[in-house]
């Protein structure tokens, strides 16, 4: 049995045969009943294995989202814990516990301190974010012609029933 590969080349073939007028047309006839054939065999093959992979996929999905869940009730759980830890610690009045082979410390946090605003800005401290609109790009360009723009194609996909 041809590959897939194979069989494209073949119907390439087959129309280099359909556009040759001194070919008999017994002889194309046989030619694409014969690939028609093949192919529809070939992608029998491929959509079962489509579908054997989409099955796979959905329930390798669902388990993702089970240990997902999983994880964020043990990262619910550890939050809570830590919290107890620095409670019980900032009520006795201590920054550090020696815990057996651990050490426990209550530090301040990293990275930009927090802001919080409670007024109005002064425009001189605003930021003003300018981007395109797309749909409104989209729907000029549907009338109109630009040299700044254009609309692609779209592509193309395979849909099995």
């Amino acid at each position: 049995m041809s590959t897939l590969f194979e069989i494209v080349n073949e119907f390439q073939e087959l129309y280099e045969l359909a556009t040759d007028p001194e070919v008999d047309p017994d002889v194309f006839a046989d030619t694409l009943e014969a690939l028609t054939g093949e192919l529809e065999v070939k992608s029998k093959g491929y959509v079962s294995v489509i579908k054997q992979l989409e099955m796979e996929m959905t329930q390798a999905n669902i388990v993702a989202e089970q240990f997902k869940a999983k994880a964020k009730v043990r990262e619910n759980h550890i939050k809570q814990m830590k919290e107890a830890l620095k409670t019980a610690m900032t009520t006795i009045g201590t920054d550090t516990v020696e815990a057996g082979d651990w050490t426990i410390k209550i530090k301040k946090n990293g990275g930009v301190q927090p802001l919080v605003i409670t007024g109005e800005v002064p425009d001189n401290m605003m930021k003003v974010i300018v981007e395109p609109d797309n749909t409104k790009i989209r729907e000029y360009l549907k009338e109109n012609k630009a040299g700044w723009a254009h609309l692609e194609e779209r592509g193309t996909h395979v849909e099995i029933k």
